[in-house]
């Protein structure tokens, strides 16, 4: 990997507003050096996409004030979770994002909850969570927290596409155990002997 330096002076636009280091394998140490850079105060547009970036870069990113201009942020294909998302749910810095492209990460419910309940993200148009690990709270979280113009472009994944048992419902299919598995196997090799 080159040095963050490098690749922000080779990628930066001219009016300083858009930087895309989409695929440099910045990881959080990246992350978090780009975070301290002095030449980003005017960044818009941040796209980050398969840098192998966890928590730990992005709540760097977050947390840091060079980016209080942020409108777009874009974490394509990293591998955030909750603990990242929160940090931008939470971060005055992020109070200016209309647009977040978390897809294809490890975010899971705590993380959609955290952008549905959050104060600091009162701009965000766009999200983008297809991908992730969310399940059906997060996901109707989200789609609670649409108003407005806030979180009127939710991309996410269907709900129908996961099946739900509710906990006083019984599968009498399912098995618990090994021995479970172990008996239902010899009743199989039993039924095929007749």
């Amino acid at each position: 990997m080159a040095s963050v330096e490098y690749l922000i002076k080779q990628f930066l636009s001219e009016d300083k507003k858009i930087l895309d280091l989409s695929n440099q394998v910045l990881g959080d140490k990246g992350a978090v050096t780009l975070a301290k850079s002095k030449h980003l105060k005017r960044v818009t547009r941040l796209t980050l996409a398969n840098n192998n970036i966890s928590d730990e870069g992005a709540i760097a990113i977050a947390n840091s004030e060079k980016f209080k201009k942020l409108i777009e942020l874009d974490f394509y294909g990293n591998v955030i979770s909750d603990d990242g998302v929160k940090a931008i749910a939470e971060s005055p810095s992020m109070s200016n994002l209309k647009k977040l492209n978390l897809y294809g990460n490890l975010v899971e419910d705590e993380g959609a909850i955290a952008i549905a309940e959050s104060k600091t993200l009162s701009k965000l148009r766009y999200l983008f969570l297809t991908s992730n690990r969310v399940r059906k709270q997060g996901i109707e979280a989200l789609e609670e927290a649409k108003c407005g113009t806030r979180l009127c472009h939710l991309h996410l994944d269907n709900l129908g596409d996961f099946i739900y048992q509710d906990d006083d419902e019984e599968d009498d299919g399912q098995i618990n155990s090994w021995d479970e598995l172990e008996a239902r196997a010899i009743e199989n090799l039993d039924d095929d002997d007749d």
